[in-house]
């Protein structure tokens, strides 16, 4: 359980830093972002702290889905694609209520390239230990629905500085991601889930501030 407890806290204080400095994300609720670098920095320390950390300790969870069945990958599909759809308009709407001016390297081209390499590798990663390495090692030692709750737990208190709508809603998709994963044996559908709403997200949030710039 020590490697988990140690990524945690060290992506924790990271996190923190970056709350402080209104740098959690690249659409903040009511301030420009503060620092890009610090955005930056957050999520490479989560690659760092829930991707290579665990490696140390544990073997890689499955990520392969060879044998699922055509059901599975249909399922699977149909979620991805629901998730990106409602990704793009909530982001539109948000953004439509959002008047905060953005930092003007956030829209640079070089910035972004570098934004979105680092914010699908960290999401990856964050998804890897969520409902791979940490769900599964619960799962052995404290039985299913126990692992569930605890992840899910574990899951809305690192949201909590990004308010009480989204602390919420990590309560109904931590659970499909965990369900996901547990009916695949894998956590590659909810890293794919996971992707589809925060890629088409953070998209719409630079095709709109462009367009305002």
């Amino acid at each position: 359980m020590e490697p988990f407890i140690v990524s945690i806290a060290v992506f924790t204080a990271v996190l923190l830093v970056a709350y402080r400095r209104n740098s959690l994300r690249l659409l903040n609720p009511e301030t420009a972002v503060g620092s890009p670098s610090l955005l930056i920095l957050l999520n490479v320390t989560g690659i760092l702290t829930f991707g290579l950390l665990p490696l140390l300790y544990f073997p890689l969870p499955e990520m392969f889905l060879v044998n699922a069945a055509t059901s599975k990958w249909l399922l699977l599909a149909a979620l991805v694609l629901l998730t990106s759809c409602f990704a793009y308009f909530i982001a539109e709407k948000d953004l439509q209520q959002n008047k905060v001016s953005v930092h003007p390297k956030l829209l640079s081209s070089g910035f972004l390239l570098l934004y979105f390499t680092v914010r699908i590798a960290f999401i990856a990663t964050y998804e890897i230990w969520f409902r791979g390495f940490f769900l599964f090692f619960c799962m052995d030692r404290l039985g299913t629905f126990n692992a569930v709750a605890l992840n899910v737990v574990l899951y809305v208190l690192l949201h909590a500085v990004n308010g009480k709508r989204e602390m919420l809603s990590c309560i109904p998709f931590g659970i499909l991601l965990c369900a996901m994963a547990i009916w695949f044996e894998s956590p590659l559908p909810a890293v794919l889930i996971h992707l589809a709403l925060t890629v088409p997200y953070d998209i719409q949030f630079v095709r709109i501030k462009s367009k305002t710039r």
